[in-house]
């Protein structure tokens, strides 16, 4: 048994799978995977050689940094910086060959500047507000400042995307009117005779439901992962689980009735208990809210969080759960027998979503990349990179 305190175990071949579900359901149409937040915790430079290996034509990052990782883990596809880049980011930007999101005119300026000095030529992509309220220009003004970008020289405008604010809700009224918005800006540079290489808008959620968002490239992030974004839309597109996160008992207390449990006696129990502590916490990212709320699975069986879930431990109730031991594995995601506990399950119960939930896992848990029916690829441990290869 190794000495593991908490690890996700990530399959690989679900991950392949996945992706050629997607790839079916859109044809010949390119698509864009975003491997921002270290690959939504799936390990960014590992999911990126799969997704490299089954033709990807894009990758997105949410920053220069995470883009200069892919690049030192050998990554050579296509990285386009989902958020908007600033000066600061411009060194990097032609450094790692990076393709930026320009939002700002001021920026665009100093990056063709910038490319005309050393001899560059330098592609960008420009996100278009529809109704995000977040980052991006103004759909009204968009085609004037986009067609403004194509006279800076040494730059070449090689996207326009938007971002739907909910497309993965069951009533889609808000999003058609986020992509009416879109397809305007489209339509009015296409009458001043330009077109743009790459246009995206469908992210997950409008993949599985709305056709009319794909354009010429798709942008799913969570459903490569074997996520569906909400209980509210269609599993019009097959995928499976590719995380599992688990941890190990490290302790059995046998409790009288009315003790309490963990900081701030949050929990008292109804009767004499057996609580098994196990060796993962908010540090890990098993976060605070799951206190008195969540569940584990233990030998195929499920056992309630009680108590407030500590930095490094939490107590689960394991009274009725027969033979439990110290060492026994606790699968906080995924499957166990009969029972599985999704990151949708975990999400609804921390009320928040499955994006977070995975992606909030932290960086002190190992990663075991699994692939081919063995323990394959990487392994990666909490400060280190690659400690050594597994399997041949």
């Amino acid at each position: 048994m190794e000495n593991r305190r908490a690890w996700v175990e990530i399959d690989l071949d679900a991950l392949r799978e996945n992706f050629r579900a997607i790839r079916q359901r859109v044809g010949r149409r390119g698509i864009l995977v975003p491997v921002k937040a270290d690959g939504y915790g799936h390990g960014s430079v590992e999911v990126s050689r799969v997704f490299a290996e089954e033709g990807v034509n894009m990758l997105g990052v949410a920053s220069s940094g995470e883009g200069m990782d892919l690049r030192s883990g050998g990554i050579t596809l296509p990285i386009l910086i989902l958020s908007p880049s600033t000066l600061l980011d411009i060194p990097a930007i032609f450094q790692e060959d990076l393709t930026p999101t320009v939002v700002d005119w001021d920026f665009a300026l100093h990056l063709s500047r910038e490319a005309q000095k050393i001899g560059r030529r330098v592609k960008v992509h420009v996100e278009v507000e529809t109704g995000m309220g977040r980052t991006g220009i103004d759909f009204e003004s968009a085609p004037e400042f986009i067609l403004a970008l194509t006279e800076l020289k040494n730059l070449q405008v090689d996207g326009v995307f938007t971002h739907f604010a909910s497309a993965e809700e069951k009533e889609k009224s808000y999003t058609l009117k986020q992509l009416k918005r879109f397809e305007k800006v489209v339509t009015t540079l296409k009458e001043k005779g330009y077109r743009i290489p790459y246009l995206h808008t469908a992210n997950s959620a409008a993949l599985l439901e709305l056709p009319q968002t794909y354009f010429n490239l798709v942008r799913p992030g969570l459903l490569n992962y074997g996520l569906y974004p909400s209980e509210e839309v269609s599993r019009s597109i097959p995928v499976k689980r590719v995380m599992t996160f688990k941890t190990r008992v490290v302790q059995l207390k046998k409790v009288d009735k009315g003790i309490s449990i963990s900081y701030g006696r949050t929990y008292t129990t109804e009767r004499d208990s057996l609580i098994a502590v196990l060796s993962v916490g908010y540090g890990d990212g098993f976060v605070r809210s799951l206190s008195n709320r969540g569940e584990v699975l233990i030998q195929g069986m499920r056992a309630k969080v009680v108590g407030t879930v500590c930095m490094d431990l939490t107590m689960v109730d394991v009274t009725n759960i027969q033979g439990v031991q110290v060492g026994d594995e606790a699968t906080l995601i995924g499957r166990e027998g009969g029972e599985e506990i999704t990151a949708n399950e975990v999400a609804e119960w921390t009320g928040t979503v499955p994006y977070e939930t995975v992606s909030s896992i932290g960086l002190r848990v190992s990663k075991i990349f699994l692939g081919k029916g063995k323990e394959a690829q990487f392994r990666f441990d909490p400060g280190e990179r690659v400690l050594s290869s597994v399997g041949s």
